[in-house]
């Protein structure tokens, strides 16, 4: 599996989580603190690369740096940056270009980088005798901005959904070569911090744990979800279908 950024707290958490499962992992970030920190909690369970992961050079990289590790790519996690917000009329160009380039942008170089060497040993395997064929997925982990927005949200909400959209039009274009592409949206840790709402919002009253992200990133990379594709897959403790706010909460 790679892993490409670790957001806060919930890539570590994934990264944990599939090393436990014996599954090889790279951890790529362009941010040495972050990695540094990650390598002093999970040490051994996984590699590290330091590399931009929203460049094509950088990617290109990220994929060499794994294939001299490991046999080959089976799964590619990413979870896109949170932008921070501004009001619309400070928008600019600049602002612009550097909100997709870490979001949408980054995601469908990662899968054009990834993807051609997922379809290479998707080949290789199926002309060897009695070689099993690794099932192959794309993930994004995202907020709950990529489908519900709140005043002041503009930025997120645009970042986090122009994603969502790529990861489905990923899936169909993906489809004849059997990989799939999904996406986790969550209400992630933060939310407590700067959602003091959250609990009147949301029927479970909490947001959703690095574990339990990890989990269902886990489940949803996993043959066990090999029919699951081109889906944004929610976790947000009921807020769906909550109409209004929660009495006493």
């Amino acid at each position: 599996m790679v892993l490409l950024g670790l957001g806060q707290g919930v890539g570590l958490a994934c990264a944990r989580k599939f090393a436990e499962a014996k599954w090889s992992v790279m951890i790529v970030d362009g941010d040495q603190k972050t990695l540094d920190r990650a390598e002093k909690d999970l040490g051994e369970l996984s590699c590290y690369l330091h590399e931009d992961q929203y460049t094509p050079l950088g990617l290109k990289n990220a994929l060499s740096g794994t294939l001299e590790q490991y046999d080959g790519v089976d799964v590619v996690i990413n979870v896109p940056p949170l932008p921070e917000d501004a009001e619309l009329q400070d928008l600019t160009v600049e602002r612009l270009n550097a909100l997709y380039k870490k979001g949408a942008m980054s995601f469908l170089l990662a899968a054009k980088t990834f993807s051609a060497e997922m379809i290479r040993e998707i080949i290789w395997a199926e002309e060897q005798v009695e070689r099993v064929v690794h099932p192959k997925s794309f993930l994004s982990i995202l907020s709950r901005a990529a489908i519900a927005t709140d005043h002041g949200k503009l930025f997120t909400s645009a970042a986090q959904g122009a994603v969502l959209a790529a990861v489905k039009a990923l899936a169909l274009e993906l489809s004849p070569n059997g990989i799939r592409s999904n996406a986790l949206i969550s209400v992630r840790p933060r939310t407590e911090k700067t959602e003091p709402w959250l609990p009147q919002r949301t029927p479970l009253g909490r947001s959703a744990r690095p574990p339990e992200i990890a989990e269902t990133a886990y489940f949803l990379s996993s043959a066990h979800a090999g029919y699951i594709t081109g889906q944004g897959i929610e976790m947000d403790g009921g807020r769906g279908v909550l109409n209004g706010v929660l009495p006493n909460a």
